[in-house]
């Protein structure tokens, strides 16, 4: 963007997405072991294996990524696309 004066200011965008993905990664380590959890379980794992698989096309440099696996990697598409630095802990 440009000011009177001519002289032209950068615009940084920034993003942060905060994902809880804590659950029931197995359902047998869960000490209430309903059907509601074993299924939040699986869609947790679910995720994580798009995630996975998001983050290895990309590193392989695929013309596809499947970005589309979940809704996990649907929120988070931009954050790998174009000059996007991301940092997952």
């Amino acid at each position: 963007a440009a000011n009177e004066k001519g002289a032209t200011h950068e615009i940084a965008h920034g993003k942060f997405s905060f994902i809880d993905l804590a659950g029931s990664e197995r359902g047998a380590d869960t000490t209430d072991n309903d059907r509601q959890t074993r299924l939040e379980g699986a869609e947790i794992n679910k995720s994580l294996l798009a995630l996975k698989e998001c983050i290895r096309a990309l590193d392989m440099g695929a013309s596809h990524v499947p970005f589309r696996g979940s809704k996990l990697t649907e929120v988070l598409r931009d954050s790998f696309l174009g000059d996007a630095r991301t940092v997952m802990i």
